[in-house]
């Protein structure tokens, strides 16, 4: 029923519903979505953008600008090919002439788009579409989706760069040789204002007028410019600076770097994930008094991930995150609302913020120098814990589990790395030869000849066929529908029994060879049914099972 009078009341309520159009163009950090940019047509326009901020809205704002490229791309389409010409449009065969444009596309050099960049980019149109179909019924008809658009999407993508085991334990043992460097700077600092608070010029009595007169916050250039504050000033020049005073009261992002870069090696976590860790992370275990939960959200997953450590180890991360809790604490009233429950507060030059993976780069690069490092960047850490974690255990599903992968070939992606590789090619080579050192062990051959069960007499020892396969006992019973003492149906053709142990030496290859020669001979010579019949299947087998490895 309408409520609203005719006059300004109803005007109102139709600027009110102008202002709150899903096509609206809205600024997600430096980029404006904005769906009129699209070129669509305004039904298209208004279903895509409600799907788009009612689906893809909840996620984490790099996610968000992932999901509007992708968009703009179908927009790209759209105006090229003047296919879209309202939601009737939208149907399979839409979907079809969009997957062989994105196959037909190419960068500016003329190279094809990845693989999975058409994929990514046609699962978001296909993602709102569903969402429209299923939220919004009536809209759009039902349309029947393509079953695997592109199959092996990631089989062209390029590997994850991967850190050296050794550079990984070099980097980590840096990280806590700087925690372990800014927890002694900040013990002293605490002595130092237990007795020296009273003495002006001193890094205690600095910290205390800082305490009392400033709100636990140092002041900006500005305010130490005004009358009054040439002590504070003269002392401040006199220790370092706000490089080296601020840190003993809250902490730098230079000086929050360390904690960042292990709680992401500890975590084996994507970096914005972890950068956006929250101040209640950690969790009790009631059966384990000495390990803690971490637990942090995985936007682009939409999902909680969980690790376990030992709350006694002043390095891992239940000690990390109660330091950095308790070390930012007076810097919570002055962060933006929305970043009041972030664990990683710091104070840089523009205010209170939270880390982010973008704000890390700089003070990286001084952090690499500062020890030595060679260059690595923030993304190789994941991959380089979970292959080094591989290495270790050689259980790929203990690193699934710890990586949260949905598939087990994503983490068979992440840890393959060439030591990995050549652990699996000693492995496998160490068991072959294993296994063809134990059938080919010498068998005693006896004096007697065994009569079989029909009166036949077995020679002893290993009984060899025309192909040069060896058969311990081929009056056994082993082929399927025979039963002990009768002869082997597979003997003639011993390649094609089950038990055949094919060894990649020389003599044997040469004798397949030639076996496969004489029976392609063979069919010119035979009649065609008998040949069919008896020596078909086995060449079959020959040529494409066992030739063809």
């Amino acid at each position: 029923m309408p409520r609203l009078l005719p006059g300004k009341g109803s005007a109102a309520g139709s600027d009110a519903a102008q202002l709150f159009r899903y096509d609206a163009p809205r600024r997600v950090r430096d980029t404006v979505i904005d769906f009129t940019s699209l070129g669509l047509p305004e039904d298209v326009r208004l279903a895509l953008a409600e799907a788009f901020w009612s689906h893809v809205g909840i996620f984490s704002e790099s996610y968000i600008h992932t999901q509007w490229r992708h968009l703009k791309t179908f927009g790209q389409f759209a105006r090229e090919s003047g296919a879209v010409g309202g939601l009737t449009d939208l149907q399979r065969g839409l979907l079809l002439r969009y997957i062989e444009w994105l196959n037909a596309h190419r960068r500016p050099g003329g190279q094809p788009w990845a693989k999975s960049t058409r994929a990514a980019a046609y699962a978001t149109l296909r993602t709102l579409l569903q969402w429209v179909e299923r939220c919004r019924p009536g809209v759009i008809a039902s349309i029947e989706y393509p079953f695997n658009a592109f199959p092996g999407r990631d089989s062209d993508s390029l590997p994850h760069s991967k850190m050296p085991a050794h550079e990984l334990r070099a980097l980590l043992r840096a990280c806590e040789a700087d925690i372990a460097r800014i927890r002694a700077a900040r013990e002293a600092a605490r002595a130092q204002r237990l007795t020296d608070c009273g003495t002006p010029g001193t890094l205690g009595w600095l910290l205390q007028h800082v305490d009392q007169h400033c709100r636990g916050i140092v002041p900006s250039k500005r305010e130490l410019s005004r009358s009054g504050q040439n002590s504070m000033r003269r002392t401040l020049k006199q220790l370092g600076g706000l490089k080296q005073v601020e840190p003993c009261l809250y902490p730098r992002v230079e000086s929050l770097l360390p904690y960042y870069l292990a709680l992401m090696i500890h975590t084996a976590g994507n970096p914005d994930p972890i950068a956006e860790l929250e101040r209640d992370c950690l969790q009790s275990l009631p059966l384990l008094d000495d390990r803690q939960v971490l637990v942090w959200f995985k936007a682009r997953a939409h999902s909680v991930q969980r690790r376990t450590f030992s709350s006694t180890d002043r390095f891992e991360p239940p000690a990390l995150v109660k330091e950095i809790a308790e070390w930012n604490e007076r810097l919570r009233p002055l962060a933006p609302a929305a970043l009041h429950e972030r664990l990683l507060l710091y104070k840089g030059a523009s205010g209170v913020t939270a880390m982010s993976s973008r704000t890390v780069q700089g003070a990286l690069k001084s952090f690499r120098e500062r020890h030595g490092l060679p260059r690595f960047t923030l993304v190789s850490i994941r991959p380089s814990v979970l292959a080094s974690f591989y290495r270790a255990t050689g259980d790929l599903r203990r690193v699934r589990t710890i990586a949260n992968h949905a598939r087990l070939s994503t983490t068979v992606r992440y840890v393959l790395t060439p030591e990995v590789q050549a652990q699996h090619r000693a492995r496998i080579a160490g068991l072959q030869r294993a296994y063809i050192g134990h059938i080919q062990q010498p068998r005693a051959t006896g004096t007697a000849m065994a009569p079989n069960g029909n009166g036949c007499v077995v020679p002893p020892g290993e009984v060899v066929s025309m192909f040069g396969f060896g058969c311990t006992d081929p009056f056994a019973g082993a082929a399927p529908g025979t039963h002990r003492g009768q002869l082997c149906t597979h003997f003639m053709g011993c390649f094609t029994c089950p038990n055949a142990i094919i060894t990649p030496d020389p003599s044997t290859v040469a004798r397949l060879l030639q076996a496969r020669d004489h029976l392609r001979a063979a069919a010119t010579a035979l009649h065609p049914a008998r040949w069919q019949a008896f020596y078909a299947p086995q060449l079959c087998i020959l040529e494409e099972d066992i030739l063809a490895l």
